[in-house]
């Protein structure tokens, strides 16, 4: 049994690596990819032009690579069935499940070597594009520490409001700090992290000059400690800034106070008020390689389950049909959580017939079975963590295989295996 599934996954890596449309989607992901870095801008810095390549070169290898599995599974089957080729090795003592599973198992390699190249290619250019002989050496420093390492992100608690300072409150979701008013946050330091500190904040200002400087004063303070940490600068609105913090202790409990003391221009400073958004901590948990190891290994459970998806469909309908089922199913489960079932339906405003509201109470049901049916696959988007500098956990990377490639997978192969076994039998007797 072990040699016809491994005979058939090879005679479908050689039947893709003939095609066209392979040798097609490799080169846009070439060419996508090295392309990005001379057309993406971002907001001036370092971190954020890393940051931008990050999010679009990977956010766009993987889209290409998601059609590339949906499409060519979606053909392996059916065009062997409409060209007869199917017919040849039904003759065969091989078995539904083994037609399957060679299948998905030759595809699987393909991705991989696909994923592992423009994996390969965007750390290349990452790296090309931050070497020393490009960047001086104080901001390497500063990328090192805010993009190219794995942080976990710790959210203050609720940000607490001084009584005798009224001006620094909470307004529209937003904390206002004057000039000479102060504006405190707590942090509690997890069970089991590690001792290096960073602290990430963001913030606007009152002046029309978005991107002119405001001078700033940050004291933190720790229990069991003999006296606080005072850092004093002038910080650009509307930027991300990192700040090092001396080294703390799980389940240590910070307190961060920012001071505004601009006296050239006075003007207020605004945080946003949620937590994290304008104000958060991070802590290091280990390299940007091993990160970026593990968001490979997230998107290669997504390109197993487009590839499962795509197999299915081609063992349920003929070609044209397959491939418009899986790619229909690829771009509801991208829309998935992006846009809500209003989104679809028509407007309250037009609706003043029994057919427009018929429409939207079909379009809301057909909206509510897709978010039933479709995989979470929002949940498991290295987008999420890795332009951030996000840590990802082994946990989080053994979920997405267990959900996408066993739970669904499984229901996929399933159905395809089904369904083929009674095609087979038909088209055999026909």
């Amino acid at each position: 049994m072990l040699s016809k599934i491994l005979a058939i996954a090879g005679l479908t890596i050689r039947t893709a690596i003939r095609s066209r449309v392979f040798a097609l989607l490799l080169a846009l992901v070439v060419i996508s990819c090295a392309g990005l870095p001379l057309i993406i801008k971002s907001d001036g810095t370092v971190a954020g032009q890393a940051q931008l390549f990050i999010h679009y070169a990977f956010g766009l290898a993987v889209a290409l690579l998601s059609l590339a599995a949906a499409w060519s599974a979606a053909g392996a089957v059916s065009l062997e069935v409409s060209g007869r080729q199917m017919h040849v090795l039904r003759t065969k003592p091989v078995h539904a499940f083994e037609v399957w599973l060679g299948k998905w198992l030759g595809l699987l390699t393909i991705n991989l070597v696909m994923l592992a190249l423009a994996g390969g290619l965007i750390y290349a250019l990452l790296r090309w594009t931050t070497h020393s002989a490009v960047l001086p050496a104080n901001d390497q420093q500063r990328l090192r520490e805010e993009i190219l390492r794995a942080h976990r992100v710790v959210a203050p608690d609720q940000p607490r409001i001084a009584r005798d300072k009224p001006l620094a409150q909470v307004e529209r979701g937003l904390l206002a700090v004057p000039p000479e008013g102060t504006q405190s946050w707590t942090f509690r330091l997890p069970e089991g992290s590690r001792p290096a500190l960073f602290l990430q904040f963001r913030f606007a200002t009152s002046r029309i000059e978005r991107q002119m400087p405001v001078a700033g004063e940050w004291l933190i303070t720790a229990d069991e400690t003999s006296g606080p940490y005072s850092v004093s600068g002038s910080y650009t609105p509307h930027v991300n800034h990192t700040l090092k913090l001396p080294p703390g202790k799980p389940g240590q409990k910070l307190t961060v106070t920012y001071k505004n003391v601009e006296t050239t221009a006075p003007a207020t400073v605004v945080f946003a008020a949620d937590p994290g958004s304008g104000l958060s901590l991070l802590i290091h948990e280990t390299s940007f390689e091993s990160n970026f190891l593990r968001a490979l290994l997230l998107v290669l459970a997504r390109l197993a389950f487009f590839s499962a998806l795509g197999l299915t469909a081609g063992m349920l309908f003929s070609f044209p049909v397959a491939v418009f089922t899986a790619l229909g199913f690829l771009l509801m489960t991208a829309l998935r959580g992006g846009v809500g079932a209003k989104a679809l339906a028509i407007e309250e405003e037009s609706a003043h017939s029994l057919l427009t509201e018929a429409l939207n109470t079909v379009l809301n049901g057909i909206w509510q079975l897709a978010n039933l049916i479709a995989p979470p696959l929002a949940r498991f988007d290295p987008l999420n963590f890795l332009p951030t500098g996000g840590f990802i956990p082994w946990t989080l990377v053994g979920q997405a295989w267990a959900v996408l490639v066993l739970a669904y997978g499984g229901a996929l192969a399933l159905l395809g295996i089904w369904r083929f076994s009674r095609r087979e039998m038909y088209l055999a007797a026909g």
